[in-house]
């Protein structure tokens, strides 16, 4: 609009007569009106605050503002305090100094409003009251003007002229009249007003703009505020009354609808072309468009990219959901812990930052509770401030909801009732000598000088620097930060592609080599169970790696299983040197042929694992070592005392034939490695990939034993000693704990999942 737009916000909570309750709302009310109307990003109002002035000093500003306007000006004009009826019927506004029997010369009377709002030549007039009325009285008398107070008809129907248009929306229409002797009642007052609290919401939240338009008209917040005041009160019936041309939008919306702008003609074609590597640059080219600042055009490019996630092949199904992941709703931080705070002390504020492109910090906030204040900040974070009022531990939530999804924060607060105030401190003045002349007399008698006079205690020069700033800065505004960083460039992926891949190949040697060796070893086909047993260590890894390619959705855990299930090879490669190095595979014999094979497989299997942890990004990864709590530690536990069982299982003399003692080498390894993984597992961000490594660890570590118990026993002849049996049962139980309580770890609360990020 060509014309200015002002904001005169009228605040009266404190009054000379006692007979006017002290009111608790309108400053809070006027300072939060004042934020969402002067927020460039939303109202975009020049505001001026009266507060607490006498009653000629609120007319000469309401009548500066009138006169002083032009045709193309917006004006609004709101007030928060008391109302009164005079015994004539006639409505005023109480002002600091108003007395009840003398209002025509110490209120401000509603007709002066009204011949202000006639007189002024701007075309659009709105008129906001959040008042509590009352009729006049005198001590004892009686209300003439029984009945309700309609505020309305202090504002009647037709237009103040010259095509001029006003709005009036009132708190309530109707208000009955208390009485406490001769104090005016209006325990409603008490609390926070309901109608401006919904008047703040509704601006800074956008959920006025109930079409979505990105603008909130008057109409809508009408209907939004309704709504609200009659959810809070049900005894309390918002009222408006509207003489405007067209309508009239009083604030901007960040919930505006984003209308996707089809993507170019050539990139459609580009995207239905049969050669893989013209879609990879389509895809390229969406990336680009996805980061836009147009919103319409990044949607239109994010739709694109979705369905393309969905119906290509992996290869470029993964860089389109690369680059849709990069879109999402990233707010930093994730969950707002505001800690105790003592209950009616100033709101604590906290920010929050929306990371990654336009198209993803265009979305809406949403609070789950009337407690949870959401303020758009001039660096464009959220302010999140909390309404201190209440008692007690309260949670909830903030959801984000944007074009390209949703993200919810946390927030948590313990409201603590405040302390007394102690007692003033008398000042302690300097001790004098008495006069010996004087006579003494004591503190506190008739004509005697008090002993010592009461001051309030002093607060230190910084504390009153502090308070100082404090009365300097509006609410829902942080002080001056340090320069904002630049923005943060889009996500990389969390796994590296190369190391993944080359991981998975390694991998998936080892299992074939594995497979070919214990065709060595054994050439003859049986029915043995030690056999079955034997071939599921090489089976298992391969099903892996043919599960990580074709189940791209879940490939940093199964990534992680893998890892898992290969790490063990690094005990049995030690193993295989003691062998070596004792019986001296020096023969042709096709059993010698399969122990190399056997000793490769392992090197390849430690090899995969390495690879592996490789993919993994620094910092995809964070550890939480300082945050591990009893289910971690307790895990840790069990899967190092599994392994200090089979160490025993081994050392026991009668356990297993002479020949197997070069296998005794492969219990400390054994253990290391049970702990260094167990422990690494439980330090990732990530419980889902920690416990998936974990469960791969767990299930070689079992086949394993099974396959060794039954082998010895079979060499035995079926006499396995009890000393064995028990050690090797005691094994079996420890690791069936470890995978039920690492079933119960990956349950539990985890951080972001990195690993989501990886394309390709």
């Amino acid at each position: 609009m060509a014309g200015q737009r002002k904001a005169l916000i009228i605040a009266n909570d404190t009054y000379e007569q006692q007979a006017l309750r002290d009111l608790l709302a309108p400053a809070a009310d006027a300072e939060a009106l004042g934020q969402v109307l002067g927020d460039p990003q939303i109202g975009d109002f020049a505001v001026q605050v009266v507060r607490n002035e006498p009653a000629h000093v609120i007319e000469a500003q309401i009548e500066d503002v009138f006169a002083d306007s032009r045709p193309d000006d917006v004006l609004l004009l709101h007030f928060s305090g008391h109302g009164l009826k005079s015994e004539s019927g006639e409505l005023f506004f109480a002002a600091s100094n108003t007395r009840s029997n003398r209002l025509g010369s110490t209120a401000v009377a509603a007709d002066f409003v009204r011949r202000c709002m006639r007189d002024s030549r701007s075309r659009c007039i709105v008129l906001l009251l959040d008042c509590c009325y009352g009729g006049a009285f005198a001590q004892g008398a009686r209300v003439r003007a029984a009945g309700d107070v309609n505020v309305l008809d202090s504002f009647p129907q037709g237009r103040p002229g010259g095509g001029r248009g006003r709005a009036v929306i009132t708190a309530s229409s109707a208000m009955e009249f208390a009485f406490e002797g001769d104090q005016l009642g209006d325990d409603q007052h008490r609390r926070p007003s309901v109608f401006t609290t919904a008047l703040v919401e509704g601006l800074a939240t956008g959920e006025a703009d109930r079409d979505e338009d990105g603008w909130v008209s008057l109409d809508e917040l009408y209907d939004y505020v309704f709504d609200k005041v009659r959810e809070q009160n049900p005894h309390q019936t918002p009222s408006r009354q509207f003489e405007l041309e067209g309508e009239l939008y009083l604030a901007r919306s960040r919930r505006q609808r984003i209308q996707a702008v089809p993507i170019p003609p050539e990139l459609q074609n580009a995207l239905a072309e049969p050669n893989m590597y013209t879609r990879l640059g389509a895809v390229s080219e969406l990336r680009s468009r996805l980061a836009s600042a147009s919103l319409p055009a990044a949607a239109g490019a994010y739709a694109a990219l979705a369905e393309l996630a969905g119906t290509d092949i992996s290869y470029v199904a993964d860089a389109a959901s690369a680059a849709v992941a990069e879109a999402r709703v990233q707010p930093a931080p994730a969950e707002l812990h505001f800690g105790r705070i003592e209950q009616g002390s100033q709101p604590p504020l906290k920010s929050v930052q929306l990371l990654g492109p336009p198209i993803a910090r265009a979305c809406v906030p949403r609070p789950s509770h009337d407690w949870i204040r959401v303020t758009q900040m001039p660096s464009g974070r959220l302010g999140i401030s909390i309404d201190t009022t209440g008692l007690g531990p309260l949670r909830g939530s903030l959801d984000l909801k944007g074009p390209t999804g949703e993200a919810v924060i946390a927030v948590d607060i313990d409201l603590v009732a405040r302390a007394p105030k102690a007692p003033p401190v008398p000042r302690q003045d300097k001790p004098m000598s008495p006069r010996p002349d004087a006579p003494t007399v004591p503190a506190g008698s008739p004509g005697g000088a008090p002993a010592a006079r009461n001051r309030a205690p002093q607060r230190p020069a910084s504390q009153q620097a502090e308070l100082r700033h404090r009365e300097q800065v509006p609410a829902g505004r942080t002080t001056p930060a340090p320069p904002h960083r630049a923005a943060r460039p889009p996500a990389r992926p969390a796994i590296r592609n190369g190391a993944a891949f080359a991981g998975l190949s390694v991998a998936l040697l080892a299992g074939i080599t594995g497979l070919i060796s214990h065709h060595f070893q054994y050439p003859a086909p049986g029915s043995d169970a030690f056999i079955f047993f034997e071939q599921a260590f090489y089976v298992v890894p391969v099903v892996a790696v043919f599960a990580a390619l074709a189940l791209r959705n879940h490939r940093p855990v199964i990534l992680a299983l893998l890892q898992g299930l290969w790490w063990p090879s690094a005990a049995w490669l030690i193993c295989d040197l003691a062998v070596a190095a004792q019986y001296r595979y020096l023969t042709s014999s096709s059993a010698n042929a399969g122990n190399y094979l056997a000793a490769v497989t392992d090197v390849l299997g430690v090899v995969a694992s390495l690879l592996l942890l490789a993919s993994r990004r620094p910092g995809a990864s964070r550890s939480q070592l300082r945050r591990l709590g009893v289910l971690p530690v307790t895990l840790v536990c069990f899967v190092t005392l599994s392994q200090v069982t089979g160490l025993v299982l081994y050392q026991s003399p009668a356990a297993f034939i002479q020949a197997a003692h070069p296998f005794l080498t492969q219990g400390v390894p054994a253990v290391a490695v049970g702990l260094a993984i167990s422990w690494y597992a439980v330090s990732l961000q990530a419980r889902a990939q920690g416990g998936a490594l974990l469960l791969g660890w767990i299930t070689t570590t079992s086949i394993w034993l099974f396959s060794t118990v039954l082998y010895v026993d079979k060499q035995q002849n079926g006499t396995l000693t009890t000393a064995p049996r028990v050690s090797a049962t005691l094994e079996f139980i420890l690791l069936a704990i470890a995978l039920i309580l690492t079933i119960i770890y990956m349950r539990g609360p985890s951080g972001p999942d990195p690993g989501q990020r990886m394309h390709g």
